[in-house]
C-alpha cells in the first residue's frame, strides 16, 4: 500500500474506534476510550503518522525523507539488515513500537513552557515525529523545515495535556502500526508470518498467493500496491476521515464556546 494510503487508513481507523462525534444523531465512531474531542483529534494525528512507521526499512519511504540525509541513512541501514517488509512489518514490531512509545511518553521528563505550564518532553517528541510523518505523507505542508515546525507546535500543545496523554498515546502508535500491516497484507507483496521470528512454511509444493514458499502470507484483495481498488478504498476512507474529523472539531469548538 502507498504511503499516503497507509496514513489515511490510520486516521480512519482511529476515528472509527475512538471518535465520538455525531451527525444527525448517528455516531461516527464507537468511542472506545471515552476521550474528549481534543484527545481524539490528537490521537488521529499520531495514528496517521504511526501508520508509516513499519516503512522505516525503506530508503524511499516518507520517513526516509523526513530528516534529509540522516533519516535516509537510518532507513537504508535498517533496510539492509531486515529487507523491506521484514522485521518492521511484524506483530512483534507493533509491540516494540508501542512499548517504546509508552516508555518515552511516560518517562517523566518535563520542562516548563510559558502559558502551558509543565510539558512532558517524551510526549512532545513522539507527537512531533508522528505529525511530521503525517503532514509529509498527506502533503499537507511542503518544504523541509515547515513540517517540523508544524510537528513541534502540535507536540507542545498536545503534550501540555499530560499526564492524560499517557492514556491514548501508546495505543495510537500501536494502532497505526497494525493498520499499516493490515494494509500491506491486503496486497500481493505479502507480510512475514504472523508469529515471526517463528515462521511456518507451507508443505512442499503447496505454496500459493496466500501462503508463500518463504512463509510470508497475504490476502491480496487489493492486488498490487497502488491498484485501482486500493485508490477506491482509500478515497472512501478519506471521505469518512474528513467527515469524522470535521464533526469532532466542530463539537470541540462548540463545547469550548459554551463553557465561556
Amino acid at each position: 500500500m502507498m504511503g499516503g494510503h497507509h496514513a489515511i487508513s490510520g486516521t480512519a481507523a482511529w476515528m472509527a474506534l475512538f471518535g465520538s462525534a455525531e451527525i444527525s444523531g448517528h455516531a461516527l465512531g464507537v468511542n472506545a476510550l471515552s476521550l474528549d474531542g481534543p484527545q481524539v483529534l490528537a490521537g488521529a494525528i499520531v495514528t496517521t503518522g504511526a501508520a508509516l512507521l513499519p516503512d522505516v526499512d525503506h530508503p524511499s519511504a516518507t520517513i526516509a525523507r523526513s530528516a534529509g540525509a540522516a533519516s535516509k541513512s537510518i532507513t537504508s541501514a535498517i533496510g539492509a539488515i531486515t529487507g523491506h517488509r521484514g522485521a518492521t512489518h511484524t506483530l512483534l514490531s507493533a509491540l516494540v513500537f508501542t512499548t517504546v512509545t509508552a516508555l518515552v511518553a511516560g518517562a517523566g521528563w518535563s520542562v516548563s513552557v510559558p502559558l502551558l505550564g509543565d510539558v512532558q518532553v517524551g510526549a512532545v517528541v513522539v507527537v512531533t515525529l508522528m505529525c511530521v510523518f503525517a503532514t509529509r505523507a498527506l502533503k499537507v505542508v511542503d518544504g523541509s523545515l515547515l513540517p517540523w515546525l508544524v510537528g513541534a507546535g502540535a507536540g507542545i500543545v498536545v503534550a501540555a495535556a499530560a499526564p492524560t496523554v499517557a492514556i491514548w498515546l501508546p495505543l495510537s502508535v500501536g494502532l497505526g502500526v497494525c493498520v499499516h500491516l493490515a494494509g500491506d497484507l491486503l496486497t500481493t507483496e505479502s507480510l512475514p508470518f504472523p508469529t515471526w521470528p517463528l515462521v511456518m512454511r507451507p508443505p512442499r509444493d503447496t505454496a500459493s498467493p496466500l501462503w508463500h514458499e518463504d512463509g510470508n502470507v497475504a490476502l491480496p484483495i487489493l492486488g498490487n500496491a497502488g491498484s485501482g481498488r486500493e485508490w477506491a478504498l482509500c478515497a472512501a476512507l478519506s471521505g469518512y476521515a474528513l467527515l469524522a474529523l470535521g464533526a469532532t472539531a466542530f463539537e470541540s469548538t462548540d463545547a469550548v464556546m459554551a463553557s465561556l
